[in-house]
């Protein structure tokens, strides 16, 4: 079982938010992690909701902005080089 996270926001109070995969069948989805000064608990939602929620607020704009890059990425990787034949 493989677990990996990325951070794509952290707001001015300390608030941050990641994008995690878990498990073996590479489940996505989204956990935000409070300031701990606030006493808040973490929480984890899927991606679609947490878009849906708010694609406007700063944070549903950083994870569209990753989402955008690693799909680029992907896109670039994909792309045959010249000699690869």
């Amino acid at each position: 079982m493989s677990n990996s996270s990325r951070a794509f926001y952290t707001s001015s109070n300390g608030d941050r938010w990641l994008v995690v995969r878990v498990g073996e069948r590479g489940e996505i989805f989204v956990r935000h992690e409070p300031n701990l000064a606030l006493g808040g608990q973490p929480s984890e939602v899927d991606i679609g909701t947490f878009i849906a929620r708010g694609p406007g607020s700063p944070e549903g704009k950083a994870l569209i902005d990753l989402l955008d890059q690693l799909r680029a990425e992907q896109d670039r990787e994909g792309v045959e080089k010249p000699g690869d034949r």
